[in-house]
């Protein structure tokens, strides 16, 4: 029947050549055709036939604002997906002509750290000479009140600048101490996508490669404390100053808002203890920080591997986040 009626009006359309034949299905689900396709079919699947009743075009229905947007967010997808995978043959293909082995993988890293290392030892040295200076500087001042005289305030300002200084130098050591971090990160991924690339097996890779961070590094890591609120760097600045009171083995020579000091070793025996409150890089939170130093045995030491020293590092944060009740 539906043949039937489909011939016919093939036959009454075909005394126009211009004319149409549409082909659709209707809301009730029943296949529909006229040589006009009402509007509410427009949007809908459709198809354009000959006067053979052949499909010449098939257009689908429209799509729903829904569709459109997951459309784009796919076709998103599939472009950033694109562009990593050319990125990441740019950097295979760099990282292929730079290194010929393993072995220049970690010598350019450990180079890299080297030169971080120079500028710690040479930011300690620092913090070494602000020291005596503001040694020298608080007994000038201690001299002067002894004696019932006023305090310059060029030399309050000396004491204040200098406790500052301090700080930023400890500030400064802890971004090298990230920067260490970043490049081993760095070098790591490196040398694992170089493996791959050159298909190595794990068992054939040079001992030489898993070589492990400085222990200074970790320790210097241990022993900072990051805050949250500062109500909370408050709780903790005072927890972190009684810890250097109780361990430090000389004397306090300065307890200020954001950094606390005692005395520079005397001896082989002594530890001297730093407190800092600083500022993070990135933020307006607040980080401290514990320095132990300890008699240097030769002029360019900058750290103290002591075990009472290494001991009192490893239990800093514990102590200060069990006793702030963190």
């Amino acid at each position: 029947m539906r043949v039937l009626f489909l011939a016919i009006l093939l036959a009454a359309i075909s005394l126009s050549a211009h004319a149409k034949l549409y082909k659709w299905v209707d809301e009730n689900g029943h296949v529909q055709y006229s040589d006009k396709i009402p509007p509410t079919a427009v949007k809908k699947s459709h198809e354009e036939l000959d006067k053979r009743g052949l499909v010449i075009e098939k257009k689908d229905r429209a799509k729903t604002p829904e569709e459109i947007a997951e459309e784009q967010r796919v076709r998103k997808l599939q472009e950033e997906t694109r562009r990593r995978l050319e990125e990441q043959r740019a950097r295979d293909r760099v990282l292929l002509s730079t290194y010929r082995n393993e072995d220049e993988i970690i010598l350019a890293r450990d180079g890299k750290l080297a030169t971080y290392d120079a500028q710690i030892r040479i930011t300690y040295n620092n913090i070494a000479r602000l020291k005596d200076r503001l040694s020298s500087h608080k007994k000038r001042a201690a001299s002067l009140e002894r004696q019932g005289k006023p305090i310059p305030q060029q030399l309050k300002k000396g004491i204040e600048n200098t406790r500052k200084e301090i700080n930023e130098n400890y500030a400064s050591i802890l971004r090298q101490e990230n920067g260490k971090k970043q490049i081993r990160a760095k070098y790591a991924l490196d040398l694992k996508r170089f493996r791959e690339l050159r298909k190595l097996k794990e068992e054939n890779q040079p001992k030489a490669t898993a070589k492990k961070s400085n222990a200074n590094d970790e320790a210097i890591v241990k022993t900072v404390l990051h805050c949250d609120t500062t109500a909370q760097c408050d709780r903790l600045w005072a927890k972190a100053k009684e810890f250097a009171k109780k361990h430090a083995t000389t004397p306090v020579y300065v307890d200020a808002d954001h950094i606390f000091i005692t005395q520079p070793p005397r001896d082989d025996k002594d530890l001297s203890l730093t407190v800092s409150r600083l500022k993070t890089e990135d933020s307006d939170a607040e980080i401290i920080f514990l320095d132990i130093q300890c008699k240097k045995k030769v002029a360019t030491d900058t750290w103290c591997t002591r075990k009472d020293a290494l001991r009192l590092r490893e239990s800093f944060r514990p102590s200060i986040l069990k006793e702030a009740g963190k």
